[in-house]
């Protein structure tokens, strides 16, 4: 979701900054490269500029379509708080300092409380990887030479590092998150940390980690209840470090730059 990534840059917050399009802004780092949906989001700009000239802001536009997204796969509604302004600041770097999937479960929980999020908004939010895809860069080291050992990621099925490989023939590949059910929002991401199928270090280390195991056989054994609290921490996502003050950001008239 183009909103996790916009919403995890604890440097700015939910702040539509994912979306200027400008040489070394966030949009053009390493790590958006697998984002998707921007000309959407400038189509329903365009539309909403029609029927409510200069009030509303990319954000709160970025924000609803990312739960109208999650409620068009299978997943959950929520109200959404609106009256975010569009933040001015895009730095590659700083999109870069997002999690990028092998990182150890301390980071991820250092990483949360500085949003004010928790061990559990980790192990749920995560979860939104029951949908979408990462490229085959990401997972390389894990297939071929995990830890300079020259062999895979021993904490993976071998059946699904096969299934991988065969999908990877080139770096910028792109395999799904989750194997069994892609296009669905359900808990079925949780069920194949339990396989060893989580594609990303970080997925899988959720299963394995003390301080989130229990989490994870939770939400995997009661797909109702990961959809309720994920409504829940979307909705902590969401107002990460908003802008909503008069002589905060500006309400863009086009996503993908600022205002004259």
């Amino acid at each position: 979701m183009i909103n996790s990534l916009n919403c995890l840059n604890f440097f700015q917050g939910c702040d539509a900054s994912i979306l200027l399009n400008r040489p070394n802004s966030e949009r053009t780092a390493e790590a958006s490269k697998t984002l998707r949906g921007f000309s959407l989001i400038d189509d329903i700009k365009a539309e909403v500029e029609k029927k409510c000239p200069k009030t509303v802001s990319c954000a709160d536009i970025l924000t609803a379509a990312a739960r109208d997204a999650t409620v068009l796969a299978g997943g959950p509604f929520w109200e959404v708080p609106f009256g975010r302004k569009d933040g001015k600041i895009s730095v590659a770097k700083e999109a870069n300092s997002v999690p990028q999937g092998y990182e150890n479960v301390t980071s991820l929980l250092n990483f949360f409380d500085k949003m004010g999020l928790t061990f559990v908004d980790l192990v749920v939010l995560s979860g939104c990887h029951t949908v979408g895809r990462s490229t085959c860069a990401a997972v390389k080291e894990r297939l071929y030479n995990f830890r300079g050992t020259g062999k895979a990621d021993p904490s993976m099925n071998a059946a699904y590092v096969s299934s991988l490989k065969k999908q990877c023939g080139l770096d910028s590949n792109y395999v799904n998150f989750d194997a069994t059910s892609p296009r669905s929002f359900d808990a079925a991401y949780y069920a194949n940390l339990g396989k060893k199928m989580g594609l990303l270090s970080t997925d899988q280390l959720l299963y394995s980690d003390v301080r989130t195991a229990g989490v994870v056989g939770l939400m995997g054994s009661q797909a109702g209840f990961f959809k309720d609290q994920f409504l829940v921490s979307m909705v902590k996502l969401g107002n990460v470090n908003v802008l909503t003050g008069r002589n905060q950001g500006e309400v863009r008239l086009n996503c993908n730059r600022l205002n004259a």
